[in-house]
């Protein structure tokens, strides 16, 4: 077979390697702008952080031994927010939430 003939089919099988490339690129350029599309939503479900982060109602009461129906003093929630561990943070977090409703 003449040299240049090889090299055109070498050229040819390139050339269709390279548009396979592209094919599975442009595949994955797509697939990337469809999951674009999902961190949108996580972002409206970001806003609602709130619902989820009280995952125990109540808890925070009744480690503080607080009465239900009243709420629980400021004096108590900044005592137990100084402390470490799920009370803390518990309250740390009515702290903040309390501050929401100014």
């Amino acid at each position: 077979m003449d040299p240049i003939i090889e090299q055109i089919n070498q050229l040819v099988a390139q050339i269709h390697s390279l548009q396979e490339d592209l094919d599975i690129s442009d595949e994955i350029i797509d697939s990337l702008l469809e999951d674009s599309h999902d961190e949108e939503s996580l972002t409206e479900e970001k806003k609602k952080w709130i619902q989820d982060a009280i995952k125990k109602p109540g808890a925070l009461r009744k480690t503080l031994k607080a009465k239900e129906g009243k709420n629980i003093p400021r004096t108590k929630l900044e005592a137990a927010a100084k402390k470490g561990g799920k009370t803390g943070a518990r309250a740390r977090l009515a702290l903040k939430l309390r501050s929401f409703k100014k």
